[in-house]
């Protein structure tokens, strides 16, 4: 999978030192990987949740969430694409319970996509 803003990981990364060897090891599974749909991406991640067609991911044993975005990976001519991951935002857990409460509208001013 493609990350793209992959910045915004290593800025969470320097805001966030306790989380940053998570939050690397997390980048390393994403590039290595081709998910074609939520349940693949599932077996790399048990913990991913799906919101409102976000997927949510648990960092550092739920002290963090990170909001992202899929295009999955496709087979167009025999071949199977990259597949892409946007970065919406890294968020601490109570910033999150926030973000859940908020309307869908409001909710879509917290992501950076």
């Amino acid at each position: 999978m493609h990350i793209i803003t992959i910045k915004r990981l290593q800025q969470a990364s320097r805001d966030h030192r306790e989380a940053a060897q998570e939050i690397g090891a997390w980048i390393v599974v994403v590039k290595s990987a081709r998910w074609r749909n939520f349940e693949e991406l599932r077996a790399s991640f048990p913990d991913a949740d799906d919101v409102d067609g976000f997927v949510v991911f648990n960092i550092r044993h739920n002290r963090y969430r990170l909001i992202v975005a899929v295009h999955y990976a496709k087979r167009i001519d025999r071949r199977l694409t990259l597949g892409h991951v946007y970065i919406g935002s890294f968020m601490a857990h109570k910033e999150y319970d926030r973000w859940c409460a908020a309307t869908a509208k409001k909710r879509a001013k917290w992501l950076q996509f």
